[in-house]
């Protein structure tokens, strides 16, 4: 993502500039010793190789050339000897390559030529060629003083500390970005400078639509513009810092502004931005500190920019003054002089926070603390002003959560949650920790502790996931039925004990504030919906809007539209079917997991507008009451165009069907992790607490006749009864891809087959567009099943109408056993008419025994597998997933190993893989 942000950054630049670039074509143009030179010609360039004319080159360095073309000699006299140096060409068929000198004046178009290499080496210069200006420096690299810019026209007085960067090829060289190092090698500091044109101003008016400012206004468009790189690359490490993963190598990337100001540089109203970077792996950190200087110049149409970077700690005084004398090394044309230092140096406090970095070792800093108020969750703290504010979310009034980073690895959370039993609860959160396979149950450590007076119940544990172990310290106290949970979490290493004093003080430094008066009351007319045939209801403002966006006839999906916040307001409400017969305990651990995505293999039309982004859970809470579960979640995460999402979710288990409600709000709504428009909170408050399960007369009947389709698929049912008997069956539904049509299968009448329609569930009308009758599908299935065992011994076909599978039995020979497999029938409506898919129908003991020998060829050993208990095969097929890939988790022992596989299940091309695998240790 980095990559990517950065070079839409460098191409918005270069965009932007490409007006500006001055290139006319003019003869080049050389500086040596101070002064420049006009040259009539241009640098030629054979095979990579660079020449300058020998005459012209002879005069700006004071030398006398004797030409003697027949016999290929050229003669220099620098006034102190005279060198006589072959031109001649060179003959591969004598001289070996190993024993060729390049560095030799050559002939081309029968005149003289000295390279870039025999330039520097006879006369102790270094050589840069500026290409895209026809710029070229002949410099005294290790006796260089000043530098006089051939393209922007400053002169550079280069102090001692310092020297010009003239590493890397000829070529390497640009007029547009000056580098000097700090000879100690402390620092670096560039010049950089971007030249505008009237073609600039015009192409900036074209993409501001203004032609009537000034030509000043627009230019200082043009540089206001440069500033937004600068913000881009903030919301970069924003993302960086919240989410981390763009990198896999890379705990996180940060970035801290320390100071971002205007002053008065060289006569001109220049912006300077003081930050650190960090770049941090598992174990290790490297961090930077970065001053940017920004000069827009009208008068000369230019912006400088100026960019000092060192190691975190680099600004010591010694490194200041040095800033200091290169500043006012710079000389612009038509400038007044600099004579000053930079104000930011003068703020004591502020250039050593710089140098702490952005995570100071606490014991290295007289520590201040900062007041954290949350008037929504009814709390103060106070924490040390060096913890970066993290994750936050508090968008609904049911769950709050609030981090702050203590360095890369470590965090501090404060997470609120409404409740309803205070005698219980604890408790409650207490075992499910405890309970989760991911503790390590030897390191639990458990009891109360009274601090500031306050009763609080603590849990120290380790938790283990991945490869990477965790340390965790959960403090829970409960207020106006609200439990306050503060979290010390420590990656990989134990905190130090000054983080867990500070982490105490935190805790002791909890103050519960009476709930605020509401002074914001606007009254918000609610209108509901009740889905009398499943069972629930939501309510949302009668001024939005509800739209039914189902993708699948099995199913509902809605989204509630907030005409003044269509965009950065999502809010969904979707149905889904568990596809596993899991325990209570299993469906909390899975639902409540981190892994959205990983919840589509076990349930079917699941939809999470978070699954497959770069998603933070950062508070969970879970209820069961008549065997029902009621899973809460706050979630943060980047959506497709790596915008920072805020997200809050609700999932209803009932009897294997999940009700779903999923909201989403962009950051930008939101200040400190909670909502700016008060009107807006309220709505959406209003429609999470209206969400709920209801025991309608229509949900209780169905419920007693055992039916669990939607009622979509329901009402074709009986319209098919009506037209094709009371006898008739719909056996299978699903939307298609294209178009949007329903393909459902009829058995159990004169009429059975597949049919193509055109549905208006609200209009409570359909079309047929297209049907295969029954028996031509299984006819056209017979002969594709022969067609696929053409090779083999084929006993018998049997074709079972009813449930639209067929059976074959085969051999591999004659006198060979007979195998069985059996088939799903899919038609496929296509232009030509329909074709056929065949998909296998596994019985739980086929699966299992194609699973066994899949591993042990995947191994090369004997397996003894085992399939989890709560797997239901056959509900399983009893959707449109029986032609589609699924995954299942198996627990196999081979030799002296055991693990657990994630295996791949194709029924249509009958094969199995392996997706993932973890070892029982």
């Amino acid at each position: 993502m980095k990559k990517t942000l950065l070079l839409f950054i460098a191409l918005t630049a270069m965009i932007m500039l490409s007006f500006s670039v001055v290139r006319a074509d003019i003869s080049l143009n050389l500086y040596y010793n101070g002064e420049i030179h006009s040259l009539k010609n241009t640098v030629v360039n054979q095979n990579g190789r660079y020449f300058l004319d020998a005459d012209e080159i002879a005069q700006i360095l004071g030398l006398k050339l004797k030409a003697d073309f027949s016999n290929q000699t050229l003669s220099i006299d620098d006034g102190k000897a005279i060198s006589t140096y072959s031109a001649r060409p060179l003959d591969r068929s004598i001289v070996t390559l190993a024993s060729y000198n390049p560095n030799m004046p050559e002939i081309i178009n029968e005149k003289f030529y000295f390279p870039f290499e025999f330039i520097e080496e006879k006369f102790n210069l270094t050589v840069k060629y500026d290409k895209e200006y026809g710029s070229v420096y002949f410099l005294k690299g290790n006796d260089l003083k000043n530098f006089k810019n051939i393209t922007h026209g400053y002169l550079l007085k280069i102090p001692s500390h310092s020297s010009i960067d003239l590493s890397g090829p000829f070529d390497n060289f640009n007029d547009n970005s000056v580098v000097l190092i700090d000879k100690k090698g402390e620092f670096s500091y560039s010049i950089n400078c971007d030249k505008l044109d009237s073609t600039s101003i015009a192409g900036m008016r074209l993409i501001l639509n203004d032609y009537t400012s000034s030509d000043e206004q627009i230019f200082n468009a043009i540089s206001n513009y440069t500033k937004s790189y600068f913000r881009a690359m903030q919301a970069l490490y924003k993302n960086e810092f919240l989410f981390g993963k763009t990198d896999a190598a890379l705990s996180e990337s940060n970035m801290k502004v320390f100071a971002d100001y205007s002053e008065n540089i060289y006569g001109q109203l220049s912006n300077v931005v003081l930050y650190n970077t960090i770049k941090s792996n598992k174990y290790s950190t490297s961090e930077e500190t970065h001053i940017m200087i920004t000069i827009p110049i009208y008068s000369n149409m230019s912006i400088y920019t100026i960019n000092i970077n060192g190691k975190r700690g680099f600004l010591t005084q010694d490194n200041i003054s040095k800033i200091h004398e290169l500043l006012n090394a710079l000389k612009i044309p038509n400038l007044p002089n600099s004579k000053s230092s930079l104000k930011v140096f003068n703020h004591i406090k502020t250039i050593k926070d710089v140098n702490l970095g952005i995570y100071p070792v606490l014991s290295d800093s007289n520590i201040e603390y900062t007041e954290y108020r949350n008037l929504q969750q009814n709390y103060k703290i106070q924490y040390p002003s060096t913890f970066m504010p993290y994750l936050q979310n508090s968008i609904v009034d049911s769950l709050g959560s609030i981090s702050f980073k203590v360095d890369y690895n470590t965090h501090i959370a404060i997470s609120t949650e409404a409740i309803q039993d205070p005698d219980t609860c604890i408790q409650e959160r207490l075992n499910l920790i405890k309970s989760s396979p991911s503790v390590k149950t030897d390191t639990v450590e458990e009891g109360n502790s009274l601090l500031s007076d306050r009763n609080f119940h603590y849990i120290k544990y380790e938790m283990k996931e991945g490869p990477d172990l965790y340390y965790i310290q959960d403090y829970y106290t409960i207020y106006c039925s609200k439990l306050y949970r503060i979290e010390l979490n420590s990656r990989l290493s134990k905190p130090s004990d000054a983080v867990v004093d500070e982490f105490i003080k935190i805790v002791k430094s909890i103050e519960f504030l009476e709930p605020a008066e509401n002074l914001f009351s606007a009254e918000v007319s609610l209108k509901k919906y009740l889905n009398e045939y499943e069972g629930y209801s939501f309510s949302y403002p009668d001024t939005w809007e509800l739209k039914n966006k189902s993708t699948d006839i099995n199913f509902d999906r809605f989204s509630i539209v907030s005409p003044e916040y269509s965009g950065p307001l999502d809010i969904c409400i979707n149905e889904s079917e568990s596809l596993i017969d899991a325990s209570t305990e299993e469906l909390l651990r899975l639902f409540g997991g981190n892994d959205a995505e990983l919840l589509t293999n076990y349930a079917t039309n699941y939809y999470a507008p978070y699954g497959t982004k770069n998603t933070k859970i950062l508070n969970t809470t879970s209820k069961v009451e008549n065997g029902i579960i009621y899973i809460y979640k706050l979630i943060n995460f980047l959506d497709e165009g790596q915008r920072h999402k805020l997200g809050y979710s609700v999932d209803i288990i009932r009897k294997g069907k999940i009700y779903s409600l999923f909201l989403s709000v962009s950051d930008y709504l939101c200040s400190n992790g909670s909502l700016i428009d008060k009107e807006l909170g309220q709505a959406i408050n209003a429609i999470v607490e209206s969400f709920t399960l209801e025991e309608t007369e229509e949900s209780l009947k169905r419920e007693s006749m055992g039916e669990t389709r939607n009622r979509k698929v329901v009402f074709l049912e009986n319209c098919f009864k009506l037209i094709l008997g009371r006898s008739t069956i719909l056996t299978h539904a699903r939307t298609l891809d294209s178009n949007d049509d329903i393909l459902v299968q009829i058995s159990n009448c004169k009429e059975a087959g597949t049919y193509r329609l055109k549905f208006d569930y609200e209009g409570k009308n359909f079309e047929i567009i297209s049907a295969v009758m029954q028996k031509d599908a299984v006819n056209s299935s017979e002969l594709k099943l022969r067609e696929m065992y053409g090779k083999k011994l084929v006993h018998s076909i049997i074709p079972d109408y009813e449930n639209m599978t067929i059976t074959i039995r085969y051999s591999d020979g004659i006198d060979l056993p007979v195998s069985e497999k059996s088939y799903f029938i899919d038609v496929i409506p296509s232009e030509d008419g329909f074709d056929i898919r065949l998909a296998r129908n596994y019985t739980s003991l086929e699966l299992k025994d194609k699973c066994t020998s899949y591993l042990e060829n995947y191994l090369l050993t004997n397996v003894d597998m085992q399939i989890p208990k709560s797997y239901n095969h056959s509900k399983k097929y009893s959707n449109k997933s029986r032609y589609e890939a699924y995954f299942i988790n198996v627990f196999a022992k081979y030799g002296s190993k055991s693990g657990y596989f994630l295996l791949k299940i194709d029924p249509l091309s009958d094969s199995i893989s392996t997706a993932g695998f973890v070892p029982a240790s």
